[in-house]
């Protein structure tokens, strides 16, 4: 098991001390994902997500505090996610696919720098790389491989579900890593509902 950094406890923040802890939180990946660790302050982050800097340390107990909250929320915001294309154990298996599918494109459109953050953090051995893995990856993977293998059937030559996750996680980050190019008008409602309707027909056959 990954051993991360255990922030202190802190009571519930009062109201007047900022915005919804998810703002700062999608504002920090936006900023990880752009400038790395290395490259990431607590400053930008704050100028972001318009708070004070002091009210982010004293939150997340500084920036490794902050980069931690950031992957729990993505692991609990997909752990969520399946949870609830699951819920209906007898519908076909095809269905729950799209479903799945569906809801990881829709969670990414709704954290663009989400994938580029993921790849910056696996491309690194060490701490940091463990925890992503061990806490978005596998969520992820795990969740996926038995719906992708139910609704494929026995494998065989050419339908690997491991192969399966792995383009669709890559299918589905590498155009949000491009948008300005690939993706000019991603704000569009009819771009973006366009983008998830053309992974659906990539990845769930109809």
């Amino acid at each position: 098991m990954t051993t991360m950094i255990t922030r202190r406890a802190r009571g519930r923040p009062r109201k007047e001390e900022g915005p919804d802890p998810r703002q700062i939180l999608d504002a920090a990946v936006a900023a990880f994902a752009q400038h790395g660790w290395e490259g990431t302050h607590l400053r930008q982050v704050a100028e972001a997500a318009g708070v004070d800097a002091a009210l982010i340390a004293r939150r997340y107990d500084g920036k490794m505090g902050l980069w931690q909250a950031i992957v729990d929320d993505v692991s609990r915001r997909l752990e969520d996610m399946f949870a609830n294309v699951a819920q209906d154990p007898d519908a076909p298996a095809r269905e729950r696919l799209a479903g799945a599918v569906e809801a990881f494109v829709r969670l990414n459109l709704a954290l663009p720098d989400l994938g580029r953050f993921f790849i910056d953090q696996i491309s690194r051995p060490g701490l940091r790389r463990d925890y992503v893995i061990a806490r978005m990856w596998a969520v992820y993977r795990d969740a996926m491989l038995p719906i992708v293998a139910e609704a494929h059937g026995p494998a065989r030559p050419g339908r690997d579900p491991a192969v399966y996750v792995s383009l669709l996680l890559g299918a589905v980050a590498m155009p949000l890593m491009m948008r300005s190019v690939t993706m000019a008008d991603w704000h569009d409602p009819a771009v973006r509902e366009a983008f998830v309707q053309n992974v659906l027909r990539l990845f769930v056959e109809r």
